[in-house]
């Protein structure tokens, strides 16, 4: 059931005008109003390696209290810990290793009440309480075990109001509820026992207002004075029966309460979107009120919400127009789109809303300005551009807006420069780069800005030290040197790392979020791919390995939308992909790495419909074959040689409308096998020879219309093999030359219908391997040459039937590698080269029955790149030749136990990209240069 829409025709109707036209150069109003005269600007400076080396620190919470820098970060020997700065480098040292050795004690929810820095932490014996701190390690505390033993209260939501902090916690045995503390343990209680029992209110979104906190349980709003007695439930948010509501973004603004209540029908249909209200309330219950019903905004995403002076701000579409900047006083009337920033049904997405001096700062996109820094008033002549950094539409894709004592500090980038650090004053003139931390096109990614005494303090990028504290003294003209203390030596950095080290090629998303990368290919030595900047959405990228190679190819859907690009593929001078630009749908594109070289192939489904259909696609002899759909048939066998004249239908497997869905496509030989949905036979092997006559089913192994699901497909030689279901034997292996005679059962692993569902087949030399279980041996690794007799367990790793259960296979010359656990030492690296019998454990590498789990073991030349967890490291950048002795920690990208996951090795030329998250860029694009060896 959805909730009508409050008419706001008449409202648009007299705003339409003024949305449109709002104007003004940001540099004509006066610098008076704007914060003054802007502060003299010295260099920045590294305030301290903390790391030591390559290693990112990562320092984060950055939290002023009364002119002294907190803040969390990581070393290698002690995990994530609380540090304090002053702005030098000998100022600069660890508070208090709360948790004694690598694990970390992971502080959160920094807090300054006067003096007192609170905070959130785990010592690994009273699990996660509140501690404090006044800056030594003799004063650094547990406030109160609020509930005894390793479990953990986990406090959350830390809010002052007047000299008390309160905060949701659960004591074991009221539940979750509202507690406050005076910082001692006597006089740390619960506030009120709202849902008594232990089952807890669960209360959420804790905000002070008018001395006063409010907070919601469930629907209800909910007010306290800090007294039991003075805890009353404000209103409840009724609703018809069977809706769901979901009360969001608790806003306080200039002693007013407003919030956004979405209302989900319990039956609601995928696809369809809840209605979106806006309340508000004086913290009374007939002042609590539903002031408007509004759209819900186009892109996901939290609710973006922020008070500037008297005014709330938020951002949410309107009727024929994206996801705009909107403002409300509390009244009907006073509740409208600023500006259409980006006219018509685009978005401008406004984003990083910040305020400083009653005024409202944020990045919002438009056409003809690209990502840029704005202002409003909350009038639409008073909603204007800042600064065209990068002049023209590329923008200069803001980030980490933050307001440090009337200034504004972000990141921006530049053409030739990555992201780096900006101040500005609120005026076009008074906005200017700091330095260029990381000269060329590498990102500092300046962020997390923190004002502490007479300097701002950031975290940034360093080519050479990873992610660590920087400072700039603010108004004044000199600057204090630092060396770069370590933490720990370099000789394990040395050990560990190879003299060709791998390294970030770019922080494409800066800060910890992630590029969300899901698709790439690679030809000759540069790399194809998606990626988010935070700026544009999910668009077509390139990299050469090198930060000046790492750009933006194409913006193919204008604007914060994404357009997605996906299952790249290489045909001669091409990278090909699908795409969606917002006006065609999923459609085919190409690329020859440059803007101009960059269009759609064909509008194979005209409109706005997508042609795109499931599977990825394979190239045989310079042509591309891929499923599709059209406007008179549904997925069907595609064949594309890059141009719009050779995408063509290659036959319709399922004549009409109805959908043959040819999906894992297999090159073997001259020819392509597939899965597809044949009428009367059901998901059945297909085969293909680029040719209408030449494709067809190549044999029906379970008669009838429901089919065998042929899965795994893999080429060996000039053979397929696959495993499929006859009803009769289960899920086994079978192999197959294209003919019906020539495809048939590999062999009955587990004899009988149950099915030995192999899988991971994996070649190496003229055999593949894979997992298998049989009921006496469980699942363990298998091999095969392609005939039957060639069909036989490789090793019985875990003798018995309980079986290793090998995943993660992966060829390294004539050999394989995987991942399994024979009772003793845990899930680790174990090597078979094919020979019955053979198989062996390569390393411990984590020693005894722990699990080191090695992961995505890839061939490189002569060496094998994968991941793994030693216990002490994380799971870091592994190599091995196959032996003990050949088996070592390449290098450690993240200080800690934590590890950086490094993921999908992808070889191209003389270097291996691959993806990792080294605990301050987020998931990034890596490169690996590789000897003249290739190993």
């Amino acid at each position: 059931m959805a909730l009508p829409l409050l008419p706001l025709s008449l409202l648009l109707t007299l705003l339409v005008s003024a949305l449109c036209c709002g104007g003004g150069d940001a540099d004509t109003l006066s610098m008076g109003k704007l914060g003054g005269t802007p502060d003299v600007l010295d260099s920045p400076y590294p305030v301290d390696d903390i790391a030591g080396g390559r290693l990112s620190s990562g320092p984060h919470e950055l939290t002023d209290v009364n002119g002294t820098l907190y803040f969390v970060a990581t070393d290698r020997s002690r995990g994530t810990e609380l540090f304090k700065s002053d702005g030098s480098d000998r100022g600069t040292f660890l508070v208090k290793d709360v948790r004694a050795g690598p694990l970390g004690s992971e502080p959160r929810e920094l807090t300054a009440v006067g003096d007192t820095l609170y905070f959130i932490a785990h010592d690994g014996e009273h699990g996660e309480e509140l501690w404090r701190s006044e800056g030594r390690s003799s004063n650094t505390r547990l406030v109160v075990d609020l509930r005894p033993g390793p479990l953990g209260s986990h406090p959350e939501s830390l809010v002052q109001l007047g000299e008390h902090l309160f905060f949701f916690a659960h004591d074991g045995q009221s539940g979750v509820e509202l507690w406050r503390t005076d910082g001692t343990a006597g006089g740390t209680a619960l506030v009120k026992d709202i849902a008594e029992g232990p089952s807890g209110a669960f209360p959420s979104q804790l905000v002070a207002a008018q001395g006063r906190l409010y907070f919601f349980v469930d629907r209800v709003l909910w007010r306290s004075d800090g007294t039991t007695s003075g805890t009353v439930a404000v209103k409840e948010v009724d609703a018809p029966p069977g809706v769901i509501v979901r009360p969001r973004a608790l806003t306080q603004v200039d002693g007013r309460l407003f919030f956004f209540v979405s209302y989900e029908d319990d039956d609601v249909l995928p696809g369809e979107l809840p209605a979106l209200a806006l309340w508000t309330s004086n913290g009374n219950p007939n002042g609590t009120v539903r002031l408007m019903d509004l759209p819900f905004p186009t892109l996901e995403g939290p609710l973006r919400a922020r008070a500037a002076g008297n005014l709330f701000f938020f951002v949410t579409s309107f009727p024929d127009h994206g996801d705009e900047l909107w403002r409300s006083d509390g009244s009907v009337l006073g509740t409208f789109p600023v500006r259409d920033i980006a006219a018509g049904s685009a978005s401008s997405n406004p984003r990083e809303l910040t305020a400083m001096d009653g005024r409202l700062y944020f990045s919002a996109w438009s056409p003809q300005h690209g990502d840029e820094l704005w202002r409003s008033d909350g009038t639409p002549d008073g909603t204007v551009l800042v600064k065209d950094l990068v002049p023209g539409p590329q923008g200069s894709a803001l980030a980490f807006l933050r307001e440090a004592r009337g200034r504004l500090y972000f990141s921006a980038r530049e053409p030739g420069k990555g992201h780096e650090p900006w101040s500005s004053n609120g005026s076009g003139r008074g906005t200017s780069r700091l330095e260029d931390l990381s000269p060329g096109a590498f990102s500092s990614a300046a962020r997390d800005f923190t004002v502490s005494g007479r300097r701002v303090f950031f975290t940034a990028n360093e080519r050479g030290t990873g992610a660590e504290l920087w400072a700039r003294d603010v108004g004044y003209d000199f600057r204090v040197a630092a060396k770069h203390l370590l933490w720990t030596g370099d000789d394990e950095d040395t050990l560990h790392s190879s003299p060709s080290p791998a390294r970030l090629i770019q922080d494409i998303f800066p800060g910890p979020g992630s590029a969300n990368t899901r698709a790439w290919t690679t030809r000759g030595n540069t790399l194809y791919f998606d990626a988010d900047d935070g700026s544009i959405g999910q668009e077509l990228w390139r990299t050469d390995g090198t930060p000046a190679g790492t750009v933006l190819i194409k913006d193919l859907r204008p604007g914060p939308l994404s357009s997605e690009p996906s299952d790249f593929f290489v045909v001669g001078p091409w990278a090909l992909f699908f795409a969606d630009n917002g006006v065609h749908g999923r459609e085919l594109w190409r690329t020859d790495g440059t803007t101009e070289g960059t269009v759609m192939v064909r509008d194979i489904r005209p409109g706005s419909g997508s042609s795109q259909g499931d599977g990825t696609p394979v190239v045989l002899d310079g042509i591309a074959y891929f499923n599709a759909r059209d406007a008179s048939h549904g997925e069907e066998l595609w064949r594309t040689d890059g141009t719009p004249a050779g995408t063509t239908l290659v036959k319709d497997l399922a004549p009409g409308a109805e959908d043959g869905s040819p999906r894992y496509l297999t090159v073997v030989g001259s020819r392509i096998f597939f899965l597809a949905n044949f009428p009367d036979a059901g998901w059945e092997l297909g085969i293909s020879d680029g040719t209408e006559a030449g494709t067809h089913l190549v044999k029906d192994l379970l008669p009838g219309p429901t089919g065998s699901f042929p899965n795994t497909l893999t080429a060996l030689g000039s053979r397929l093999i696959f495993a499929a279901n006859d009803g009769e034997h289960g899920e086994e292996p079978w192999v197959s030359d294209g003919t019906e005679s020539g495809t048939r059962l590999l062999r009955d692993i587990w004899p009988g219908p149950s099915g030995s569902f192999a899988d991971t087949f994996t070649v190496a030399g003229d055999r593949v391997f894979f997992a298998a279980a049989d009921p006496l041996a469980g699942r363990e690794p298998w091999l095969s040459d392609g005939t039957e007799s060639g069909t036989t367990l490789a090793f019985d790793v875990y003798p018995g039937p309980e079986g290793s259960y090998p995943l993660w296979f992966g060829a390294l010359g004539p050999s394989v590698l995987f991942s399994a656990d024979d009772g003793t030492h845990g899930i680790e690296l174990w090597r078979t080269d094919g020979t019955p019998g053979s198989a062996f454990l390569v390393k411990d590498i984590h020693p005894g029955p722990a699990h080191s789990e090695p992961r995505w073991m890839t061939g490189v030349g002569t060496t094998a790149l994968f991941h793994a967890d030693d216990g002490v490291n994380g799971a870091e950048l592994w190599e091995t030749h196959g032996m003990e002795s050949g088996t070592r920690l390449r290098q450690e990208l993240v200080p800690g136990p934590l590890g950086a996951l490094p993921y999908f090795f992808t070889h191209a030329g003389p270097q291996v990209f691959f993806l990792a998250d080294d605990g301050a860029q987020g998931i990034e694009w890596w490169v690996l240069k590789l000897p003249d060896d290739g190993g």
